[in-house]
């Protein structure tokens, strides 16, 4: 999870419009959507990084498409203007079972944001005949401030825990940047984070859906950041269209204007 101390910057690995009619049944439905994100090094051990959740199904082949922060995976090439590609390190998702032994499912990375543009998403794959559930994309621009929310995360990775708050501020119009940080038009949120909550679903309890992804903290713990899920749509909008020229995997062949070709 990333924290902006003011002076000083430090990171830590960190449908519609429905009213919930059972905040229980919300949070034990989105608990099943979530995953914790780990990579492989070397010798096999496993290093957990952030949190993921389930938001569709994959149109490409049987799996699932999960939602993460650019940061966990790497760190923007700004030389090349590139996001990071996530691809020299083994990456995996576990339900984080509360069995002994995990079942880890390895990753595939469909792209990553450029965290200098404030788009610190990412989207991972997962091939599996399992069924999964899935928590649907929301619409944060017609919520208030004040509006409550749910976020399940594995703050200090020590598992998967549920807290609820509510999104204090829907718009930051301060300049919010340093560093690979640019929180600009992002949330302020009333709800507990640590290293490790990263990449997590703020999932609305009125729409019943993500309206947000957590993604770091300013001066502290208790000033959440989470970014708008209609900037995430945009961007996902604008690579499955080969028009997201910050995105580029290693062996894709790319436009002279930097977007990738189809």
């Amino acid at each position: 999870m990333k924290s902006l101390l003011m002076a000083l910057v430090t990171t830590i690995m960190l449908p519609g419009m429905v009213v919930a009619a059972d905040t229980d049944a919300l949070i034990d439905r989105s608990s099943k959507a979530v995953l914790l994100l780990y990579s492989q090094n070397a010798e096999g051990g496993m290093t957990m990084h952030c949190t993921a959740t389930t938001f569709d199904k994959s149109t490409s082949s049987a799996g699932y498409l999960l939602v993460s922060a650019a940061h966990c995976l790497g760190n923007d090439d700004t030389t090349k203007e590139r996001a990071a590609t996530g691809k020299n390190v083994p990456f995996f998702v576990t339900f984080d079972e509360t069995a002994q032994i995990k079942k880890f499912y390895p990753v595939t990375v469909q792209w990553v944001g450029y965290q200098h543009r404030g788009e610190d998403f990412a989207v991972l794959e997962v091939h599996t005949d399992e069924t999964w559930v899935t928590v649907p994309l929301g619409d944060e621009k017609t919520l208030k401030d004040g509006a409550p929310i749910i976020n399940i995360a594995s703050p200090l990775g020590l598992g998967k825990q549920v807290f609820r708050g509510s999104i204090t501020n829907l718009f930051i119009d301060r300049p919010i940047v340093q560093g690979d940080i640019n929180w600009r038009g992002a949330m302020f949120l009333d709800i507990p984070a640590g290293g490790g909550s990263s990449g997590s679903a703020l999932i609305s309890e009125k729409q019943e859906a993500i309206v947000g992804f957590l993604v770091g903290t300013v001066g502290g713990d208790n000033n959440v950041v989470g970014i708008p899920v209609s900037r995430f749509k945009a961007v996902n909008e604008a690579v499955l269209a080969g028009k997201y020229k910050w995105y580029v995997p290693d062996d894709a062949a790319v436009n002279p204007d930097g977007s990738q070709v189809k």
